[in-house]
């Protein structure tokens, strides 16, 4: 199957990093929206979406963790899966901590007792849940579209062999002494660290929404508002992708199963 992931902050002008949860929106004068028609056709002519797909319409974008492995607990969702993640943001971990829970604790689990990370400031959240997912390993490729203003924000300990050019992600279970070697390493081309255990490789290609066609159709669609990270300009998007493209009755189980 195949997911088309969008969060709202991509067709934003600009791209904040690292806003508290509990932050404002952002300024509309300095983060200015997309013009609605150029969002909607971004979506129609490169996503090639023409009709309502099932899909899930979340208010922060951390809260698809809970939302796939719901659906993949109902056999709506079949794991592994693809993902386009069509964001300012490559959502795999940099700038939070929850990559030591995932690298030191989650990894030297069973994949199937990983479906229960810890969640908060040092584990699951919105700016890493790709990379818990697919410690999970439901996802099978992972293809991130960013706008002119991301991109540069990928997680270099996910990679495979900790190369920014690399074309896999390959999550490592290490001990935490073996990750702080990681800064000499990546600061110095120092000794590289003892990796415990390898993940499979998922294949990861990253690039610009202007060099971005989907090859084939995707089957599910999400959305995540993301309210610090985008202005009130931006709820126009937000809005007409959720009623334009978005078949919720699928889902709206796991809402009221989730609750407010």
């Amino acid at each position: 199957m195949r997911i088309l992931d969008l969060d709202l902050d991509f067709f934003v002008h600009g791209a904040a990093h690292w806003r508290p949860d509990e932050g404002g929106r952002l300024d509309d004068a300095e983060f200015p929206a997309w013009d609605l028609e150029e969002a909607v056709a971004f979506l129609t002519d490169r996503c090639l979406l023409e009709r309502p797909l099932p899909g899930f319409v979340v208010e922060n974008h951390g809260e698809l963790f809970r939302a796939w492995r719901w659906a993949i607990s109902e056999g709506l969702l079949l794991a592994p899966f693809e993902v386009t993640h069509v964001d300012a943001h490559a959502d795999l971990g940099l700038g939070d901590y929850g990559y030591m829970h995932l690298m030191t604790d989650l990894l030297y689990r069973h994949p199937d007792e990983r479906i229960d990370p810890d969640e908060g400031e040092a584990g699951l959240g919105n700016g890493n849940y790709l990379a818990f997912a697919i410690a999970c390993r439901w996802i099978s490729n992972l293809i991130y579209v960013h706008n002119d203003e991301g991109g540069r924000d990928l997680m270099t300990y996910h990679l495979e062999d900790f190369d920014p050019e690399a074309s896999n992600i390959e999550l490592k279970a290490m001990p935490r002494d073996e990750i702080e070697k990681l800064f000499g390493l990546l600061a110095r081309r120092g000794e590289p660290p003892r990796v415990d255990r390898r993940e499979p490789k998922v294949p990861f290609r990253h690039g610009s929404f202007r060099d971005f066609r989907a090859d084939r159709p995707f089957d599910l669609i999400c959305l995540a508002r993301s309210r610090t990270y985008t202005p009130r300009g931006a709820d126009a998007i937000f809005d007409v992708v959720r009623e334009r493209f978005i078949d919720e009755s699928a889902t709206a189980a796991f809402v009221r199963e989730s609750g407010p």
